[in-house]
């Protein structure tokens, strides 16, 4: 047995965590930060909250407000340039995935030179960085303590990874109080982003024991609470529960990495703009039916369909996948969930949406099944109307 396994975050999980951001920034020394938000969180009153935390130790606030849903690389040099300019010590990064892996990666320019193309891949980040504090306000990318930031490359349209050494949060307050307020919309679509990692490191080739029981332990948490958290969303022990699931998922992709459903989603972002919650969940059932074609696929989505609360018993493995399968259609139908045509993806752009999945090729070399770009067009179809067929 041989496996990688390492999570980059402290963490402090549970409702008040995001009030010791203060000391935690006093621990590492630090006076002056640069605070990495968008605009959606500073409407929340989320980001004012985190300021009066910061300014009540004394802390100076610089502030980078300029994050955009799926961040192009061209705001990086901006938030580096005024973080170098600002001298500052630190980060705290306020929102989902946008925003923290927007500071993740400006990080590494302060510290490092530019552009940051350079540094697409596994650990090619060479200096140390700031320390950074990630303060998640949905239950979705688990980019809180995760060592790896996800940014568009806008001249070669596409999704750059940047991962490794360096390239992670330092301290991840986990705050489930600060999820109360999100929409039933995006509590749909970074929920089923969440499970969608759970269930893409469970069945990827790098899987290893530590991943695979922080993915299930993930897929149950978040199968079993996330009508509820988007029915309710005050519902305290649901917002909590989703929370630790999408954590526990980020666990286990840091390791095992993501497949199919994230190669296909990365396009949908690029090319069609689809948030990238909405775009893993799009996809997430036909892919999971396409690699349950696969008799090895088909007992891992066994453990997972147990996981869900689903009785397999008597049943082969087979019938297990299917049955996990059709749970994970069902919620996301339940959620409200669109398909590709209701979420503005054109017919038109399925080849070229194809052709630049193949190019995702680390989550192509992870999943468990070949594809094709004709068998990717297939799927795109599928997803593209409510209308199901078998692939």
């Amino acid at each position: 047995m041989e496996f990688q396994f390492g999570i980059p975050s402290h963490v402090t999980f549970g409702r008040g965590s995001v009030k010791k951001v203060g000391e935690v920034l006093e621990e590492f020394n630090a006076k002056k930060v640069l605070c990495v938000y968008d605009q959606g969180v500073k409407q929340a009153g989320i980001v004012g909250q985190v300021i009066t935390y910061l300014k009540a130790k004394k802390i100076e606030v610089v502030e980078f407000a300029n994050v955009v849903p799926n961040p192009p690389d061209t705001i990086l040099e901006e938030g580096a340039e005024l973080a170098v300019k600002e001298q500052v010590e630190a980060i705290v990064a306020v929102g989902g995935g946008s925003p923290i892996d927007a500071a993740k990666a400006i990080n590494v320019l302060i510290t490092n030179p530019g552009p940051i193309h350079q540094y697409e891949g596994l650990n090619l980040v060479k200096n140390p960085t700031k320390p950074l504090i990630a303060i998640p306000t949905t239950a979705g990318t688990g980019s809180e303590v995760t060592a790896v930031s996800v940014i568009t490359d806008t001249a070669g349209e596409k999704k750059m990874v940047i991962g490794g050494r360096h390239c992670g949060a330092d301290v991840a307050l986990v705050d489930p109080d600060l999820t109360i307020g999100l929409p039933p919309a995006v509590t749909a679509a970074t929920g089923m982003d969440a499970l969608t990692h759970a269930i893409e490191s469970y069945v990827s080739k790098l899987a290893s024991v530590p991943s695979d029981v922080n993915a299930l332990k993930a897929v149950e948490l978040i199968y079993k609470n996330l009508a509820e958290a988007y029915k309710n969303g005050s519902n305290i022990e649901a917002r909590t529960n989703m929370l630790l699931g999408s954590m526990m998922a980020a666990y286990a992709f840091n390791s095992a990495l993501l497949g199919l459903v994230h190669a296909i989603a990365h396009p949908l972002s690029v090319y069609c703009g689809l948030p990238h919650g909405v775009a893993n969940a799009c996809m997430l059932p036909d892919v999971m039916e396409y690699n349950a074609r696969d008799e090895k696929v088909q007992k891992r989505f066994r453990d997972i369909a147990q996981a869900m609360g689903i009785s397999v018993e008597g049943l082969s493995d087979k019938e297990a996948a299917d049955q996990a399968v059709a749970a994970v259609r069902e919620l996301s139908q339940s959620i409200n969930i669109p398909s590709l045509e209701e979420a503005g993806v054109k017919r038109e752009q399925f080849e070229q949406l194809a052709e630049a999945t193949l190019n995702e090729e680390i989550s192509i070399m992870v999943n468990p099944r070949d594809v094709t770009e004709q068998e990717v067009v297939k799927l795109l179809e599928l997803a593209y109307s409510t209308k199901k067929a078998g692939v």
